[in-house]
Parts: C-alpha cells; structure tokens; sequence
C-alpha cells in the first residue's frame, strides 16, 4: 500500500450514512487501485468528538499499521454558520484543529444530505435516504460542480477539490 486515507465522518457505525456519500463519489468519480490506496472511514458519532481522545488514538493505530502515507480527512458538516455563532465557532475550531494536525478540512454546506440530495433531511430519515441514494444511484444526477466549490456555498462542496490532490480521476 502506498497510501492510506482516512476519512473522518459525522456518524456511526451502523448508520454509515456520511461514508455512503464520500464512497459513492469516490467510486463513480476516481480511479484508484485497491493494492496501493487504501480507504478507511474513522467514525466521529458527532462533530463535536472531533478531537476525542478516542478518535485521536483511532486515527494514530491506523497511521502506525500502515507503512505509506496516510492523509486524514476531516468530513464536517458547516450546519449554520452563516447564521449561528455556535456552528461559526465549532467550525473555526474544528478548521483550525485539522491546520494545526496537518488534515484536510472537506466541508458539506449546510449539511452532506443538502449537498448530495438537495434538501435537508430529518436524523430519523438519514440512513434512509442514504441507502435509497446508493440503491438509485443518485451519485450520477450530481452536478459535479457542486463537489468542486472553493468557498463554502449553499448546497455544495470541497470534497472533490481535496480529492483530486491525492486521488486520480477516472
């Protein structure tokens, strides 16, 4: 393997939901061979265990089993920080912790379902959707676009700017 990236994700385990969107962008807008590029997802549960010892301590057993690079991807949602200083100030926080560790900030305005699904959509119906975006393969009808913002926007996206840094394209 010679490079390794983990992508850090507002949810859990068994929801899975954020890491169906990266995955389904990866797979349909990159090439990469699966004996030299290695994907992992590192599970937040919440933005605000974004520095968890636990994540900390994730993040460095992944590092120490692989031999090549690793690139750490923080996948964060802005939620309202055009209007909330609680959401400005998380991010900033969050912003300046992924600058300080030498991580990749990709950022979801408002949130990862507005940017994939066009609309905002309630925590009980977020595994739902998800799986229906995989199943109806949704990530064909995105305007690539709305992945390649440089300034956070409504709606849209860097995390094919990041990607395209470390990951071919197809």
């Amino acid at each position: 393997m010679d490079k390794l990236l983990l992508f850090c994700v507002e949810t859990n385990k068994r929801a899975n939901t954020d890491y169906i969107y990266i995955s389904e962008t990866l797979n349909n807008y990159y090439s990469y061979d699966n004996h030299k590029v290695s994907i992992k997802p590192v599970y937040l549960e919440t933005k605000t265990k974004y520095n968890s010892k636990e994540v900390q301590k994730t993040i460095r057993e992944w590092k120490k089993a692989f031999s090549g690079t690793t690139i750490v991807i923080y996948c964060i949602d802005t939620d309202s920080i055009d209007t909330k200083y609680e959401d400005s100030k998380m991010f900033e926080q969050i912003q300046k912790y992924c600058d300080d560790n030498k991580y990749e900030l990709a950022w979801f305005c408002h949130d990862v379902e507005e940017v994939y699904l066009g609309k905002q959509v309630s925590p009980k119906e977020k595994v739902s959707e998800a799986a229906k975006f995989r199943n109806k393969h949704g990530i064909v009808k995105i305007n690539e676009h709305k992945l390649r913002c440089k300034n956070i926007k409504r709606g849209e996206s860097n995390f094919m700017t990041i990607m395209d840094k470390y990951l071919e394209r197809k």
